[in-house]
């Protein structure tokens, strides 16, 4: 979709400007998978900056622990993320972790131990570290355009969506693409066969999209939380997780978190146990 947009904006565009544009855009897509220019990806797409000096020393007790662990500097870089309002960290690209601003907030204050915080970096380190997010930047890139259609199709749906007949065309829009499906083969034209299909296909990714974006979110906690178990920092992990929440997933996650540290630990022999 974002290639359409963009191939679409770029022909408006006088003269060879717009395909100009368009390959320039590419150029930077293709050099962000490799790595290049990452710092300021990282700050123009996320709007993320570098830790001042009273930030880092704030997180310096955690980076010692992330380090001595493989997963801090300068295997990967700290950012600060303004905009994330809750503790947590996500990475991006080769090697960038963003940190949020609560993060250090609570780390400052004394609600979040040294252990705590570098637990909660580890998980996006950790992902960063395998290549889960290599590509995150170039794709952030690339979709500006379709992010910038979804953020106004979610505030045009967050006004309308409570009428309840809105709601309602809504769960029935499959029958939508039914129709269109049925009106394209009906009418027996190559063209309205194309469109019929093509508007049915969209209404078909409505479905799958979401369940794709969640499958996609649940592999990288999963990924995440067993390179934070393999960096001995679960326990860490599980106190901040149930201090934030105590839903049923929580629970399961915590449960997960719990068997995957347990498997790691050395094996003791049982006490007062003999050979026979």
């Amino acid at each position: 979709m974002s290639t359409v947009v963009t191939a679409a904006l770029a022909s408006l565009l006088p003269g060879p400007l717009g395909w100009v544009v368009f390959l320039g855009v590419l150029v930077l897509a293709v050099a962000l998978l490799a790595g290049t220019g990452e710092p300021a990806a990282v700050r123009a797409l996320l709007g993320a900056r570098a830790l001042t000096p009273a930030e880092a020393a704030a997180l310096a007790p955690a980076i010692v622990l992330l380090c001595q662990r493989g997963l801090g500097p300068p295997l990967v870089h700290l950012y600060l993320w303004p905009g994330g309002r809750t503790v947590g960290a996500t990475g991006a690209g080769h090697r960038s972790v963003l940190v949020t601003a609560e993060l250090v907030s609570q780390v400052r204050r004394g609600r979040l131990s040294a252990e705590q915080a570098a637990a909660v970096i580890a998980h996006a380190a950790g992902l960063v570290r395998v290549g889960a997010l290599r590509s995150e930047l170039a794709v952030r890139l690339w979709t500006v355009p379709w992010r910038f259609l979804r953020g106004l199709a979610w505030a045009v749906g967050a006004t309308g969506g409570r009428l309840p007949l809105v709601d309602l065309m809504w769960r029935a829009r499959f029958v939508v693409g039914l129709i269109a499906l049925g009106q394209g083969v009906g009418s027996g034209t190559l063209e309205a066969v194309l469109s019929g299909a093509l508007s049915a296909a969209v209404v078909g990714f409505s479905y799958l999209a979401p369940r794709w974006e969640k499958a996609w979110a649940s592999r990288l906690q999963t990924v995440g939380d067993a390179e934070v178990a393999r960096a001995g920092l679960a326990p860490a992990l599980t106190d901040v997780l149930l201090r934030q929440s105590s839903s049923a997933a929580t629970f399961e996650r915590v449960h997960a978190l719990g068997l995957a540290h347990a498997s790691l630990q050395p094996s003791r022999p049982l006490v007062g146990w003999t050979r026979p």
